[in-house]
């Protein structure tokens, strides 16, 4: 769920008693059974008032969503910062590859590309289809960080410390 989904639930969730109205049920002259919080006149006085308590939050559900909520938004923040960290050291470590010498702190560079590629990988692949591709919204919380096989070598190649 997005946090704006679980927003809108936990204000539904508040205002729900807030605008709660007595319900009514009731038979027309056809067989049909009605249900409103407001009854025709001539249904007056056949209509049956509906226990909807059952129905009712109470003050300690109430305040569990709430909870719920801000911890769910917190945890979507730091994982939305965490793949923005990931993605700005694998631009900037890029970016420092290309423009010092090849030789200077390749096995750093690389090791740090690997680990945001992986980072990548790790969030898309609950995003993937069965029969291929990535859905829209994976975008939205996952960055896109290009394989850096061709540049420090395959996983296999590199120093035992950078394949954690």
């Amino acid at each position: 769920m997005n946090t704006k989904t679980v927003f809108l639930l936990a204000c539904s969730m508040l205002f729900s008693t807030a605008y709660a109205a007595t319900i009514y049920q009731w038979v027309d002259e056809n067989g049909r059974t009605h249900i409103s919080d407001t009854v025709p006149a001539r249904y007056k006085d056949v209509a049956t008032k509906l226990d909807t308590e059952a129905s009712r939050v109470s003050e300690k559900q109430r305040q569990e969503a709430l909870e719920r909520v801000a911890r769910e938004k917190r945890q979507i923040d730091e994982a939305n910062k965490a793949r923005a960290a990931a993605a700005k050291a694998a631009t900037q470590s890029a970016d420092q590859k290309s423009a010092r010498p090849a030789t200077s702190g390749k096995s750093d560079d690389c090791e740090q590309l690997m680990r945001a590629y992986r980072e990548s990988q790790e969030c898309f692949a609950p995003y993937m289809r069965v029969e291929g591709g990535t859905r829209e919204e994976a975008y939205k919380y996952c960055t896109p960080v290009p394989d850096p096989s061709s540049q420090c070598g395959l996983p296999g190649e590199l120093p035992d410390r950078i394949n954690r």
